[in-house]
Order: C-alpha cells, then sequence, then structure tokens
C-alpha cells in the first residue's frame, strides 16, 4: 500500500510549504518572518517564490558556493518535490529569483543579521574568555567584488606600481567573537574608506564584561574610551 511521509493540501502553495530545516535550526523561520514584517516588503502576490523562501535562499548561496543560484534553489526544493501532487513541478527560474532579490532589497536581510549574529560562546567553550571576559576582536580586510561597472563606481579599486587593480574591491570591517569565530558585526564599505571608520561602527555592538582585541593601526583614544563606556575592556 503507498504512502506518504507529508500529506499536500491540493491548494496548496510550493513556496509556503518549502523549509529549509537545516539552516532554519540556526534562523528560525518565524525571526525571517518577522524581519519580512518590520521592513514592510512581504510579497503581494505569492506566485512561486516568497519572501521567507528568498531569504533562506540568499543563505543557501554562500554554503553552496560553487554551484548557482538557480541550482541551489533545485537543491534545497528537492526534498519537497519528492512529496509534491505534481512531482514534475517547475522550481523557479534565474529571472523570478532575480526579480525577487530586488523586491526584497538588503534591509530585511541586515534586521535578520542582527537579530541572529550574537555571541555564541558558553564559560565551558575552549578559548572564549580570559579573566572572566568574552575575547572579541575587530580586524578589518578588502574583497574582491564583481567587475561591473555599478561595483566600479560603488566600491572603487586600488591602485599600485602596475595600475588598477583587477577587480573592484570592498572595505569589510568586523567584530568576531574569538572562541567560536562567530561575526557579530560586520560593515562594508568602499574600500579607500580607512579600517578605524569601519572600527568604530563595530563599537554599537560591544556589550558588557567583554575583551576586545584590535591591532596598532586601530589604537586610539577615542576608542578606548567608547569601549570603557559600555563597561568593557581593550586589549
Amino acid at each position: 500500500m503507498g504512502f506518504r511521509l507529508r500529506e499536500i493540501e491540493a491548494e496548496s502553495k510550493f513556496s509556503r510549504e518549502l523549509d529549509v530545516k537545516a539552516i532554519g535550526r540556526v534562523v528560525p523561520k518565524s525571526e525571517v518572518e518577522a524581519a519580512i514584517a518590520t521592513e514592510g516588503v512581504k510579497e503581494k502576490r505569492e506566485r512561486k517564490l516568497n519572501m521567507v523562501v528568498v531569504i533562506f535562499l540568499l543563505i543557501a548561496i554562500n554554503i553552496y558556493t560553487y554551484i548557482s543560484m538557480g541550482a541551489v534553489m533545485r537543491k534545497i526544493a528537492k526534498g519537497l518535490r519528492f512529496i509534491w501532487p505534481n512531482p514534475d513541478y517547475p522550481v523557479p527560474k534565474d529571472s523570478a529569483i532575480s526579480y525577487r532579490r530586488y523586491q526584497l532589497g538588503a534591509r530585511p536581510v541586515v534586521a535578520l543579521f542582527h537579530q541572529v549574529c550574537q555571541p555564541m560562546a558558553t564559560p565551558e567553550t575552549q578559548g572564549a574568555f580570559l579573566f572572566g571576559l568574552r575575547l572579541m576582536a575587530i580586524d578589518g580586510t578588502t574583497e574582491d567584488a564583481p567587475d561591473t561597472p555599478e561595483n566600479d563606481a560603488a566600491f572603487g579599486r586600488h591602485t599600485g606600481g602596475r595600475g588598477e587593480s583587477a577587480f573592484p574591491q570592498v572595505r569589510g570591517v568586523y567584530l568576531v567573537e574569538c572562541g567560536t569565530h562567530a561575526i557579530v558585526d560586520a560593515g562594508f564599505w568602499p574600500c579607500h574608506v580607512s579600517e578605524y571608520v569601519g572600527a568604530r561602527r563595530m563599537l554599537r555592538s560591544v556589550e558588557p564584561e567583554m575583551l576586545v582585541m584590535w591591532d596598532a593601526g586601530l589604537h586610539d583614544y577615542d576608542m578606548i574610551a567608547e569601549v570603557m563606556q559600555r563597561g568593557s575592556h581593550v586589549l
């Protein structure tokens, strides 16, 4: 006798039934929905893609970095397609994904990041605390961006003796929990912006009883004073 692992109602929407449980353990669906509602970008017509699935897809493409966005969509939809009443149901194509991404914008993803990305270490985590203080670090780097006129205009390129860099570059500055390597806060600027500008922004996420480390290039009275005002310490 045949049976289904899960019964699907005939009038169900594919995107509403799709749930990426592996990601949902870290980024709960309820928090994704709350971020979308807060930023007022919930879709008016659901069609094949809703905004919750788009956010799960954006997270998943950073896990499956070696395949296209459309292939990632097919991968996360594979389990549901096995039990969908129509086994030939076509998943959204690249054009539909791009359309929804532009509708979503960056704000809900930023809001979700600040909800979810919090310090994770416990007192039992090796290397996470010193003198009873949570070990944190601030540092920056530059990342290559796709070689497009828009990225070139927004972020710029470094120049040297042999001319400009091959790609536009983004200045990224991060606040990281040392014991877990969890990124607690991050910011991105044009490549010629000083790391110091980003480091000052990262102090917004410094909490009491942290020991914040940075290198000599960021050592500055205002930085120290602001960390101390937040009930934390500097190394």
